[in-house]
Formats: structure tokens, C-alpha cells, sequence
């Protein structure tokens, strides 16, 4: 045991090191502060070693929230809202819930013996720890602080329903030996078949639809029978459980070699150890263009639009002319956004139908605020700066004129970006507003004004936002990285105000007259800040 204390001692040490380290560098790139922090601040050692001491306090809270935030929004929330406060099965609906979802779908979908982390790579192929060692100390840590966190949380929604906190622990005790069990299957395909099963995207994506549909369907007026509650309370199939996965645990423990396990999940060609790499690969690929997406209409077509633009100067020539020639490239992030819009839709109207009676008008206007998240991700700003920035402006950038003259090229584009997130804000208006229609049998729908005055709004406010960010602090390298922390930061910004807006609760009215007021002065603010920064600032990284 000693030795699986000192390599859970050495991991934590580094896990610290690495992200005090990357906090530095992070806080380097900042300007004005950035100038304060040395290089000679990441050889302060003993101050490490002190943070890690805290560290370990944040993490062991970190942990205890995490679990608490699963208990409460994903099993506890739903029960709460859509279930009767003297219904006598709620104790045994959330034992289905916690049953389906931690124990199939995190049973399936997650393997630490079969995980591809960093830490794992770092730890085993250059600090040379034992593999085997390694993955004792990894799977002991790991199972430990799942039983006590796990156990914390849901003691915590026992006292809140009145549950019976003894049966709670059994519960997680079972989940725990388990999830061991479910760690010494993984290993046994891989060391038989030569199959990681968590790498199986399309697999583990089905589990995850069929397990969340078996943990929700409960709620619904249908008589689903609550299998995993049926599991979990049976003691004999407790004690088979609690018997198999203490067996399991003892073989993982002490006769099992982990040396092949680790090395086929620490190559450093996988993108899973690389997410940085895999992304900017993933983006360049969707935005680079091929032959169908210059030659959208025919040739002959081509020209003589082509023709009709040269009648046009300056900017706006070049504007309208890249406009015509990467048209596919500039509709494809369009298409696939009308695509999710219509999804969603559909299945806004199908949840509505199927919760009508637990739902109400008042209930849903509290999350109101998350329309500005869905519009941060079904508007198209952000993918067409990127296109502009790859196939028009990066080569561009070096010269003063081009910076100099960012306000009349910003305009043209704002009008272009503006006119598609407009059309995807009145088609996401539109499949709100049927949503809407069933819960109230169409009978008030005074609401549904100021939903869409707000739907627009924030297609006009994202519109500005990516743009005016795009030319104000230009945030990409020429291998579409993200190198700029106030980039970060101001995205990071809308999330908070959104997180904010949720607790405190404002009207509906209220809310989006806030949000037409703060895109009003977003918007008079734009010019002056181009003409001042642009100059400066839109130049490759």
C-alpha cells in the first residue's frame, strides 16, 4: 500500500506543477500584467509545493461539487419537477436513474484502465513509472474518492427527499464494486480481442442514447418498469455484485500486468492525448475549401455574376466577389445550423407533448437565459471569421492599408454575417414558438412576443460579437489555435452572465430589454473600436 500512496502523492505533485505552470504562461500572454510575471516564476518549487497542499483541500471539494451537481441536475432535478411531492416511489426512481446512468452508461463509456490521458502518458513514457504500479495507484485513487464522493452527494439528497441514508451508502457501495467490475471487463475484452471499447465512438454514443432513454422514460405517464431499482434492492444481487467486483478488485490488484493496457493508450500520434492538435486539425478541415465549393453555380454562371460585381470598388468589390466564390464553403456552417435547429425543434415538441402536464409557462421562463447559450451556438459568426481569416485576410493582414481601412471590409461583412443569423434566429423563434403553442393549447401567447424580439436581438448581438472580437484582438495563428487570453475571457464572460442571469431570475420583458439595451451600446461602440484597434491588433499571430 505504501507504494500505491507514494505514486498517488507523486501524480497529485504533478497534476499541481503542470497547472500552476500553465496558469503562468496563461497569465504571461495577458498585457500590462503579463510584463509582471518572469520566466524565473516557474522555478519557484517550494511555492508549488505549498499550493499543492491546498490544491489538494480544492480537489478533494472540486470532487464532492461534481458529484453533488450530477445528484442534483440529473437525478434529483427531474424528480423534483416531474414527480407528485407524496409519490412513494421516488426513492426507487432514483435508484433507476443513478442505476442506468452511472452504472450502464459510466460503466460502458468510461475505463480508467483503458483511459487516454496526458497524465497517463507523462507519468508512465517520461517519468518511467511502472505501468502496472501506475494503474494500481490510478484505479485504488479512483474508487476511493467515487465511493466518498459519490457517498457525500448522495447523503446530501436523502436528507433533502427524507430517504434512508443507509440504504443510500449500500447503494453507492454497490455502484462502486461495480464500476470495478465493469474496469476488469474492459480489460478482459482488450487482453482477449485486442478491442479498447471506449474508443468505439458509434458504441458508446448508442449506450448513452439507450441508457439516458431507459433513466428518463420513468417520468413519463407510460408504466416503464424501474429495472435498476429492481437491481439495486434485490440483496441477493447486491451481495453477487458486491462479491464479483471485490473479486475483481482483488485480481486487478494484485495478479493483473498492465504494461500492455498502457502502452496501447499512450501513443502520442492519438488525438485523444492531443485534444489541441485534434481540434485545430478538425476546424482547418471545416473550413478548407475543395472544388465544389468554388464551383457552386456553373462556370459560365460564375462569370457573368462575377461580371455583375465589377461594377462595384474597393472593399466592396472584393467582398462580393470572395462572397460568389466560396459560396458553398460560406452556406455549408448555414445548412448544418438549420439542420440542428430543425432537430431540436422536433424534439422540443416531442418532450413538451410527453411532459405537458409537468410543465407550465412561469416553470420555463426561469431558463430563459439559456436562449443566449443555444444562440452562441446556432449562429454562424465565429465559423465565418475563421474562413475569412484562412481564405481571405490572413495573407492580407500584413499589409497597413488593409488594417488601416478594417472598418469599411468589418461593415460589409456584418451586413452578410447579420442576414444568416437573422434567418437562423427566426427559425429558431419559429420551433420555440410551436413548443410554446402546445404547453398553452394556444390560449396565452403573450409571451411569444418578446421571445422573438430577444431571439433577434441576440442574433444581431453575436453577429457583432465574433466580428468585432475577430478585428479588435484577432485570435488566431495560422494553424487556427486560439492563442489570445482575452479572447477566452470575453467568450467566458457570456457563460458567467448566462450562469447569473438563471439565479437571479429576471422577467422575460425585463431580460430582453436589458439584452436590447447592451446590444444598442455593443453596436455604437463597434466602429469606434475597429478604427482604434484594428490598425494594431488584426495581424497574424
Amino acid at each position: 500500500m505504501q507504494g500505491i500512496f507514494n505514486t498517488i502523492s507523486r501524480m497529485r505533485q504533478l497534476q499541481v506543477i503542470t497547472r500552476v505552470n500553465r496558469f503562468i504562461y496563461f497569465m504571461q500572454r495577458i498585457p500590462a500584467l503579463g510584463t509582471l510575471i518572469h520566466d524565473q516564476t516557474y522555478a519557484a518549487f517550494r511555492t508549488k509545493r505549498t499550493l499543492g497542499a491546498a490544491a489538494v483541500i480544492v480537489m478533494f471539494g472540486a470532487g464532492v461539487l461534481e458529484s453533488l451537481l450530477y445528484f442534483c441536475g440529473l437525478l434529483a432535478l427531474p424528480i423534483f419537477l416531474w414527480t407528485e411531492e407524496q409519490h412513494t416511489g421516488r426513492f426507487a426512481l432514483l435508484l433507476h436513474m443513478y442505476f442506468c446512468i452511472s452504472g450502464v452508461m459510466g460503466g460502458v463509456t468510461s475505463a480508467k484502465v483503458l483511459e487516454s490521458s496526458k497524465m497517463k502518458y507523462t507519468a508512465v513514457r517520461l517519468m518511467r513509472i511502472v505501468p502496472t504500479r501506475f494503474m494500481r495507484a490510478v484505479l485504488f485513487h479512483r474508487y476511493t474518492t467515487f465511493f466518498l464522493y459519490q457517498g457525500i452527494a448522495f447523503i446530501l439528497i436523502c436528507v433533502f427527499f427524507n430517504f434512508s441514508i443507509l440504504h443510500a451508502l449500500l447503494a453507492v457501495a454497490t455502484m462502486t464494486l461495480w464500476r470495478v467490475l465493469c474496469e476488469f471487463f474492459h480489460l478482459a475484452v482488450f487482453q482477449r480481442k485486442g478491442i479498447i471499447l471506449v474508443q468505439k465512438t458509434w458504441l458508446m454514443s448508442l449506450v448513452m442514447l439507450l441508457t439516458l432513454t431507459a433513466a428518463y422514460l420513468p417520468l413519463t405517464p407510460w408504466s416503464i418498469p424501474l429495472v435498476g431499482a429492481v437491481i439495486l434492492e434485490q440483496r441477493w444481487l447486491a451481495v453477487l455484485i458486491l462479491f464479483c467486483g471485490t473479486v475483481a478488485g482483488y485480481v486487478l490488484f494484485k495478479h493483473t500486468d498492465y504494461a500492455a493496457a498502457v502502452r496501447a493508450v499512450t501513443n502520442y500520434a492519438d488525438p485523444l492525448l492531443n485534444p489541441e492538435i485534434m481540434i485545430a486539425d478538425l476546424q482547418r478541415k471545416m473550413i478548407q475549401s475543395n472544388d465544389n465549393d468554388l464551383s457552386g453555380p456553373s462556370s459560365l454562371q460564375l462569370q457573368v455574376s462575377e461580371r455583375a460585381s465589377l461594377d462595384k470598388k474597393g472593399y466592396e468589390q472584393m467582398h462580393e466577389l470572395f462572397v460568389k466564390r466560396h459560396n458553398n464553403l460560406l452556406r455549408a456552417p448555414f445548412r448544418r445550423r438549420l439542420i440542428a435547429i430543425m432537430i431540436i425543434g422536433l424534439l422540443l415538441s416531442i418532450s413538451t407533448l410527453m411532459f405537458k402536464d409537468h410543465l407550465s409557462l412561469d416553470s420555463m421562463e426561469r431558463f430563459i437565459p439559456l436562449l443566449v447559450l443555444a444562440m452562441l451556438n446556432l449562429t454562424v459568426g465565429s465559423q465565418i471569421c475563421k474562413i475569412l481569416f484562412f481564405h481571405c485576410d490572413m495573407p492580407l493582414m500584413r499589409y497597413g492599408f488593409y488594417r488601416k481601412n478594417a472598418k469599411q471590409h468589418f461593415l460589409l461583412r456584418l451586413r452578410s454575417v447579420f442576414s444568416m443569423n437573422l434567418k437562423l434566429g427566426l427559425c429558431f423563434a419559429s420551433v420555440i414558438s410551436v413548443s410554446i403553442l402546445i404547453l398553452t393549447e394556444g390560449r396565452n401567447i403573450d409571451s411569444l412576443l418578446a421571445i422573438w424580439i430577444l431571439i433577434i436581438t441576440l442574433a444581431v448581438f453575436f453577429s457583432l460579437h465574433h466580428l468585432l472580437l475577430y478585428y479588435v484582438l484577432q485570435p488566431y495563428t495560422a494553424e487556427l489555435e486560439t492563442s489570445n487570453p482575452l479572447f477566452t475571457i470575453a467568450n467566458s464572460l457570456i457563460s458567467l452572465s448566462m450562469v447569473i442571469a438563471i439565479f437571479v431570475g429576471p422577467a422575460l420583458w425585463v431580460f430582453t430589454a436589458a439584452l436590447a439595451v447592451l446590444t444598442a451600446a455593443y453596436f455604437f461602440s463597434a466602429a469606434p473600436l475597429i478604427s482604434k484597434y484594428a490598425p494594431n491588433h488584426f495581424r497574424v499571430k
